[in-house]
């Protein structure tokens, strides 16, 4: 997954595993030494699986020329059935993800059952405290009163002036209200972190949801209308004031996002960057009061600012101005709200979950407290958290494997460079000076995060839940107008996921997603090459997709390539977004190309690199075992297996609007329709459905 500006509502924090994981002739190789001929799939049923390989997962009463993807997953999709409490499940990401959370469980049980928790673990004091305060439902349900009291700022608005001191106390509690303000790299010169000031303060995940004519999203609006009547309700309002309070924060968030860019908008690298500074800022939006702004924030003198969306500060500069108190009163309650639900009683959740899995997800459970409380321990003391997760998970000969599969695809992907007719010779060698800065980020972080300032109690989740928004607020603004710390890391070492940061020219893969079906110590180099190679490899293609190209090897906004090349590139990935396009999915609408083009892009780039660093180490390592698939079989098993997923339709609804990702079945059968490496492995013809009568080409 390449790391985004994209950002899902605060209102429904759904976990989304997904990773941010173009074809031409091949790369020049040695040719392999002779062995036997290849086995064909269909022909000797009796040879052994490949090691990896899940036959159980296999459809083999579908042509893997007419449907790959049913061919590798069918056998898998009729028997799994989705868990009451996901969204979605699959066979990579989720199951994995229910092994570590597991496993953290017995972890914190086991800190919290204990009398001396920081003489096991770092900081396991905290960790046994937050997670203790989080199980202990009892206390949930005599939290509200204290949430009350911390409302008072708000009720006591007078007028539009003192919105901007409620707004500092609230995003010194990460509460996402009006617009986001954050530390960021600078666009200009990467070494240096500013602040940035981005857009947000909606409840609904995009602009469309608010301005769109489609009767679900309206239906959506509707249910959002009953549901900030309930929330409020329970917090003590009548039902009048709860309607009137309803009504006046779906109008102005209606406001915000006539203001606000859209996804895809958003996408473009230069679309996001102004730097106006200080002086611009306020010039900007003169009616909210910045100097007490950033001095509430810790940072009275800070200069530099990027501000992605100048329209935006300018229309806020103007609901100041107009907005009648009681609506600012209503808005800032209501986020305050819907932010402080984890630690609020039972009521409250049952109130948010009903509405998201409407709305949304279409859970038909809950997840079990445990669960949630997992999460919320991993958000305050992530790294705390991870360490003893590696220490039993992730070894020295995993991150070593890994780091030399990073390695040979990288090396694929620098050979493959030279058989670009498209791309001119200096823009090829900027290409490979950049890929030769990517930094590769292996397991878990060379250094540790410090914890030492949080503080986390039995007494109050409440309590803990805000002072460790608290304290991570201020470690990010502590960031700006300091040198960049490039070995910081953005997710915590048990997540399952990867990320390509095209700021840092970085690749980050956290122990989490180094874990079977992905890699596997027992699997064969071929299937692992498909799984976890072939994620080694679409993040790599990151930093050359439509959006990573933009930046240069040391992660500035720069226009490094000429003129015929960028027109090449291009005219090659408008063949992939038709081909996106043109795709739909079972609970109806469409993939928006535009909106998933540089994930696809990857996935291209993924599968061929992956390949051809695997076929290299096979001319340098002949294997002679004769398996039922074929090492190029294998591979394109590996891969999809590690997709096979099946998703509620409602959150598909969710993923088609605001995901950069296409759905799991189009991201594996439709990057290899477009590979000759695919369609001759399998023998099939060029009238299969497996083959592209347009084949799209990129990297």
């Amino acid at each position: 997954m390449k790391k985004s500006t994209l950002r899902i509502a605060a209102l429904f924090l759904s976990i989304l595993f997904v990773v941010g994981c173009r074809t031409s002739a091949p790369a020049t190789r040695a040719a392999a030494p002779p062995r036997a001929a290849p086995v064909s799939f269909a022909t000797d049923p009796a040879l052994p699986m490949p090691a990896g390989v899940d036959a159980t997962a296999l459809d083999s009463t579908v042509r893997p020329c007419d449907d790959f993807y049913r061919f590798a997953c069918g056998g898998w999709l009729a028997k799994t059935s989705i868990p009451a409490d996901r969204p979605v499940w699959g066979r990579g990401f989720d199951e994995i993800d229910e092994r570590n959370r597991q496993f953290l469980k017995e972890l914190l049980e086991t800190l919290s059952a204990s009398k001396t928790p920081a003489q096991s673990t770092p900081y396991g004091d905290k960790l046994a405290n937050y997670y203790a305060s989080c199980m202990d439902e009892p206390k949930l349900e005599q939290s509200l009163p204290t949430f009350v009291a911390l409302l008072k700022p708000i009720r006591a608005l007078k007028s539009a002036a003192g919105v901007t001191d409620v707004v500092a106390q609230l995003h010194l509690r990460e509460v996402p209200v009006l617009f986001n303000f954050e530390s960021a790299q600078d666009y200009g010169d990467a070494r240096q972190v500013i602040a940035e000031i981005d857009q947000g303060g909606l409840s609904l995940p995009e602009k469309t949801y608010y301005l769109s004519d489609d009767p679900k999203q309206k239906t959506i609006r509707v249910a959002l209308h009953a549901h900030i009547e309930k929330m409020l309700g329970l917090l003590g309002e009548t039902p009048a004031a709860a309607t009137t309070d309803a009504d006046a924060v779906l109008a102005f968030e209606t406001e915000i996002a006539r203001a606000s860019m859209g996804v895809v908008e958003r996408r473009e690298p230069k679309n996001l960057h102004h730097r106006l500074d200080r002086a611009g800022v306020l010039a900007k939006a003169p009616h909210f009061q910045w100097a007490r702004y950033f001095k509430a924030l810790g940072i009275p003198k800070v200069k530099g600012i990027n501000v992605t969306n100048p329209e935006f500060v300018a229309a806020l500069d103007g609901w100041l101005a107009k907005t009648p108190v009681s609506t600012w009163k209503a808005y800032l309650t209501w986020h305050f709200l819907t932010y402080a639900v984890p630690a609020l009683p039972k009521a409250f959740q049952d109130a948010g979950f009903a509405f998201s899995s409407k709305a949304f997800t279409g859970l038909e459970q809950d997840l079990p407290r445990w669960k949630k409380c997992i999460s919320q321990t991993d958000s305050a003391l992530g790294e705390a958290l991870a360490r003893p997760y590696v220490e039993r998970e992730f070894g020295p000969v995993a991150k070593e494997k890994t780091l030399t599969l990073v390695k040979d695809v990288e090396l694929a992907f620098e050979k493959n460079l030279g058989s670009l007719a498209w791309m001119d010779a200096p823009t090829r060698e900027r290409a490979a000076q950049k890929l030769h800065q990517i930094t590769n980020k292996i397991g878990y972080p060379a250094t540790w995060r410090s914890y030492d300032g949080l503080t986390a109690v039995r007494s109050s989740f409440l309590n803990n839940y805000i002072s460790g928004r608290v304290f991570d607020a201020h470690y990010e603004l502590g960031k700006i107008d300091k040198p960049l710390d490039r070995a910081a890391w953005e997710m915590t070492p048990p997540t399952v996921n990867a990320y390509y940061e095209p700021h840092r020219n970085e690749i980050v893969f956290p122990a989490g997603i180094l874990q079977p079906p992905f890699f596997s110590a027992r699997a064969s180099m071929s299937v692992n090459a498909g799984a976890i190679g072939m994620v080694v490899g679409h993040e790599i293609t990151h930093g050359f997709d439509d959006e990573g190209r933009h930046f240069d090897g040391d992660g500035n906004l720069k226009d490094w390539w000429g003129t015929a090349s960028d027109d090449g590139f291009r005219t090659r990935a408008a063949c992939v977004k038709a081909q996106f396009d043109a795709t739909s999915v079972p609970s109806g609408g469409h993939v928006n190309g535009a909106l998933t083009l540089g994930e696809n892009v990857a996935d291209l780039g993924g599968l061929k690199f992956a390949l051809a660093a695997m076929e290299a180490d096979r001319a340098a390592h002949p294997l002679q075992k004769a398996e039922r698939f074929t090492p190029a079989q294998s591979f394109f098993l590996g891969y999809a297996q590690s997709w096979c997923s099946k998703s509620r339709p409602e959150f598909e609804q969710l993923l088609l609007s605001v995901d950069p990702h296409a759905p799991p079945n189009l991201r594996v059968n439709e990057p290899l329709k477009n590979l000759p490496t695919f369609q001759a492995a399998y023998k099939c013809k060029a009238t299969d459905a497996m083959v592209s009568k347009s084949r799209c080409d990129v990297w």
